[in-house]
């Protein structure tokens, strides 16, 4: 594979394990707000959370969606890579407040964390396929 394939995919693992991180942070989030059931400070909590986690959402969409059309993964389709960040968009917004039933967040979160693990499991697959050929 060629020195720019690699650096697409180990950005894309980095940019995928962040929204993993993410994933989980938003769902202690969600947690946090049914437990405490107040209306968020949008402009303090929810908006900084929200545009970071979208900036990333954004980046890795985009590196992953190259990374499908280069390297044709098995199960791995340009629709998941998109559903699953505008999913992460809602989700980094919903989470934070009470009144989001609890079954959305998890359904969201549960996409999210399904097409993460298979890109990441993907990409795992490719690099050891790679080092064999060597």
């Amino acid at each position: 594979m060629d020195k720019g394939g690699g650096a697409m995919e180990k950005e894309l693992k980095a940019l995928t394990k962040r929204l993993q991180q993410y994933n989980e942070q938003l769902l202690l989030i969600a947690r946090r707000a049914r437990e405490q059931n107040e209306e968020p400070d949008f402009f303090g909590d929810v908006k900084p959370m929200a545009e970071e986690v979208q900036a990333v959402a954004e980046r890795w969409k985009d590196a992953a969606s190259r990374w499908v059309r280069h390297a044709r993964p098995k199960y791995v389709h340009e629709r998941q890579i998109e559903a699953a960040a505008d999913h992460m968009a809602k989700l980094c917004v919903e989470a934070f407040y009470p009144s989001v039933p609890e079954r959305r967040i998890k359904q969201y979160s549960q996409a999210v964390a399904y097409t993460l693990a298979l890109v990441k499991e993907r990409l795992d697959d490719t690099s050891e396929a790679g080092k064999e050929r060597f």
